[in-house]
């Protein structure tokens, strides 16, 4: 890498960075236009029990990928707005599982569409070829980077 004609604005880490808030910047804007009171990180919550609910919040971690502070902060943050609940596991007491409630069951017909609207405006112009490249590419790269 030539250090001296390098120019953030065209790195790998900038362009993937300013897409990721991009992608999460205008997701909040539908939301909020529409009236929901849900965060973008929090979503990503919802749509991991939408998907299997009843999980600890170290797996919504991994999988997310963020630490266990941040999540238990996005976890308190739909509690309060009684989209989930934690409740104790029959197994080990000391670990509690995070549960839809109703209210969090119904939002997933109306933030489903939202996100996808979202994602088809990311990738408009693009064939499925490139999209499934890009999705190639990324992956490499996070494996790249945890191993």
């Amino acid at each position: 890498m030539d250090v001296k004609n390098f120019k953030p604005e065209d790195s790998l880490a900038f362009l993937l960075n300013k897409t990721t808030r991009a992608l999460s910047t205008r997701l909040q804007w539908l939301f909020t236009g529409e009236g929901f009171d849900v965060t973008s990180e929090q979503w990503m919550i919802l749509l991991l029990l939408w998907q299997e609910d009843g999980r600890f919040p170290y797996q919504i971690a991994e999988v997310i990928g963020k630490d266990r502070a941040a999540i238990t902060r996005l976890i308190d943050g739909l509690e309060k707005r009684n989209l989930v609940v934690r409740i104790k596991d029959k197994d080990d007491s000391r670990q509690k599982q995070v549960y839809l409630t109703p209210k969090g069951k119904a939002l997933e017909e109306q933030l489903i569409p939202l996100g996808l609207l979202n994602m088809q405006k990311a990738v408009e112009g693009l064939s499925s070829e490139e999209i499934d490249s890009c999705k190639t590419v990324l992956r490499k790269l996070y494996n790249n980077l945890i191993q």
